[in-house]
């Protein structure tokens, strides 16, 4: 998921209270700072805090949810067709994704989320879905898979606050629902945090 300005402060104020502490030295912290304040999302954070007792990690996201954002509901619907979201999209606690004997490809890496939990429904019947989850992220499913249906998560089912869960419902009658995070095959194959 991507950092904010106020998680890379955050960050920066770890940091200076460990020098002050005599846990990090002054050219520990220069170099600390500069690769936190260059940071582009919460993976770049973590280790730079992660030897530190006040770190263990990054602080929680700076979620700032708009009104509602945990009743708003994003619809994705399609037929025999592709649905498709990547990047910096917008996400609210409710996410319905219908798009039977198609092909489904969800990247919340970058996504905002307005929400500590998303709730996603997702109907893949005899299609193919496949979710890449912020690194850390958790994600309990319990879809319908009867008709040969397939689910294969490699993602923590319990959650682990701050980080973000997924609950994950809905049918994949005959097709394959795929959740996972980014792999360094991936970058191996230039797909550029996609699927």
């Amino acid at each position: 998921m991507r950092a904010s300005d106020l998680d890379r402060e955050q960050v920066a104020e770890i940091l200076r209270q460990a020098a002050t502490e005599g846990r990090i030295t002054l050219d520990e912290l220069d170099e600390r700072l500069d690769l936190a304040y260059r940071a582009r999302t919460y993976g770049d954070l973590r280790p730079l805090t992660a030897d530190l007792p006040a770190g263990r990690g990054v602080p929680a996201p700076a979620r700032q949810p708009g009104a509602g954002a945990v009743d708003r509901t994003l619809e994705l619907r399609a037929k025999a067709g592709s649905i498709a979201r990547r990047g910096n999209w917008e996400v609210p606690g409710r996410v319905v994704v219908s798009n039977p004997y198609g092909e489904t490809r969800l990247n919340f890496r970058e996504a905002t989320l307005l929400t500590e939990v998303v709730d996603l429904e997702i109907t893949a019947s005899w299609g193919d879905a496949k979710i890449v989850l912020p690194d850390g992220a958790t994600a309990a499913i319990n879809v319908d898979t009867s008709w040969f249906g397939d689910v294969d998560s490699r993602v923590p089912e319990r959650p682990a606050p701050p980080a973000p869960h997924f609950r994950i419902t809905g049918a994949v009658k005959g097709g394959a629902l795929r959740v996972r995070y980014k792999t360094r095959f991936d970058d191996w194959m230039g797909w550029d945090n996609w699927d």
